[in-house]
């Protein structure tokens, strides 16, 4: 009897032991590939998102790829020249006022003059009221020309607009000294409908851009 009661207990330990080892891994964790991949597209699009919050934060006002917005005031930097070419460093505030484009545009260039030519077949007359106050110069003796030539139309995709000529009522054409202040129109013919920027030529390279709307 003895030794038919020892085999048994034996197989049943036997037995007890790996129901507690399957037991074991049961409550073991499993993550599979599958799982992996999704935390990771998961913290890469976390990510992302955070770097191109920051880009916006950190883009520079006033390019071409973030314009000011209109109606606001920048201040660039411009050169002033004396009679012997020596240069003096001022600054130039630059405000777009008010936009009349289209039919509107072309009653107040025909009323102007005459001869004044109607725009091109797809293209419409626009007429820019800017502002500019010139401060902080470092000389009270020379002036700045503030003219309608330092400005560019360029379109949505990229295009910058060729000059077109017009007579014009109250164009800019400024001469400020230090603390003087400025405005008048600018001209310009673009393509219907198109959502262009004007750019300025700054004395620090690249041209500023403002959003006319």
């Amino acid at each position: 009897m003895k030794k038919l009661f020892y085999p048994i207990v034996a197989t049943l330990l036997l037995l007890l032991s790996a129901c507690g080892d399957i037991d074991e891994k049961n409550d073991r964790e499993v993550q599979s590939q599958q799982s992996d991949e999704i935390e990771h597209e998961e913290e890469k699009e976390v990510k992302e998102e955070e770097e191109e919050k920051e880009e916006e934060k950190e883009k520079a006002i006033g390019t071409r790829s973030n314009p000011l917005p209109f109606g606001d005031a920048i201040t660039v930097k411009r050169n002033i020249y004396d009679d012997s070419f020596n240069g003096y460093e001022a600054l130039l505030e630059l405000t777009l006022l008010e936009t009349i484009r289209g039919e509107e545009a072309w009653a107040i260039i025909q009323s102007e003059n005459q001869f004044n030519d109607p725009a091109d077949d797809g293209f419409e007359h626009v007429l820019i009221k800017v502002k500019g106050f010139l401060k902080e110069a470092e000389t009270d003796d020379d002036s700045l020309f503030f003219s309608s030539f330092d400005f560019k139309f360029v379109s949505d995709d990229g295009e910058v607009y060729d000059f077109k000529s017009a007579v014009i009522p109250d164009e800019l054409q400024k001469e400020l000294y230090n603390g003087g202040t400025g405005e008048g129109y600018i001209h310009g013919q673009v393509k219907k409908g198109d959502e262009f920027k004007v750019s300025y030529n700054s004395s620090e390279g690249s041209p500023v851009f403002f959003f006319v709307e």
